[in-house]
């Protein structure tokens, strides 16, 4: 009985010994489960609980972030530096949407190896709208313009036969004296699919216009934040303007108008 009552007391000790034991928390984010024997000024020794009959290290002070000592009392010695958080947009899948905000197509300056040209963009979507935003990579964007007009044709088309169905007189067979009666054209009707005929036109018209300038933007707005991407090549711009100024007039109070050139130079 006394001989297995000391074994569990050994069991026990064993334990506690192996539960109690100090934390050293690197600031690289490495974890030591040591037993500290002493903290310098510039340095700290400890053994290794995996060892604890194994050597003493020493660790310096300036790669420690805390201690954390069996009781629970805790000591910091260096913050950890803050990870500042990088945001980027892949160059090859860079989206209008993303970057739209950031510049403004008023400000471009074409310069030579810009990877999208705003005039091909505003050519081609003249001749097949929604092609110059599929150039500037664009498709998703540019697929809707086609199929928005699209939409727009079917429905001039209906208007067109509808406007066609009102105006023209139609034979239609009926108990009648001949068998056949003619129903004559209604006024209104085809007023009515006039009216919608012509504003689908103008806005098919405007969508269009908007889509031509919309590619233009596009590939100018992208060539700017590629230029950013690359560091951006040295530019200058060179800005005479006149300008009137008023001084004071030698010898008398008051002050009289002095007219000039002002030079701005941005680079």
């Amino acid at each position: 009985m006394k001989r297995l009552l000391l074994i569990l007391l050994l069991v026990v000790g064993s334990s506690v010994y192996a539960a109690a034991h100090d934390v050293i928390l690197k600031l690289n984010g490495e974890s030591i489960k040591a037993l500290v024997i002493e903290v310098g000024e510039t340095s700290v020794k400890f053994k290794r609980m995996d060892n604890p009959n194994g050597p003493v290290y020493v660790c310096s002070l300036s790669e420690i972030q805390s201690i954390t000592y069996e009781n629970g009392k805790v000591e910091e010695y260096n913050a950890p530096s803050p990870v500042d958080q990088v945001y980027y947009v892949d160059d090859y899948n860079v989206r209008y949407r993303d970057i739209k905000d950031m510049y403004s197509p008023r400000d471009y300056v074409s310069r030579a190896g810009d990877y999208y040209s705003p005039a091909v963009a505003g050519v081609t979507s003249w001749l097949i709208p929604g092609l110059g935003q599929c150039i500037d990579g664009e498709w998703g964007r540019g697929l809707g313009i086609v199929a928005a007009n699209c939409g727009f044709v079917a429905l001039e088309f209906t208007e067109a036969a509808l406007m066609y169905y009102y105006s023209a007189p139609v034979k239609y067979y009926s108990d009648a004296p001949g068998g056949y009666s003619i129903r004559s054209s209604s006024t209104a009707g085809t007023a009515i699919c006039l009216g919608c005929a012509v504003v689908t036109a103008l806005s098919h018209f405007a969508f269009n216009i908007w889509n031509i300038c919309d590619a233009v933007n596009i590939a100018k707005v992208k060539n700017m934040y590629f230029q950013d991407r690359a560091g951006g090549a040295a530019s200058l711009d060179i800005h005479l303007e006149p300008q009137l100024a008023m001084y004071p007039a030698p010898g008398a109070s008051g002050f009289q108008p002095a007219a000039g050139l002002k030079l701005s130079v941005s680079f």
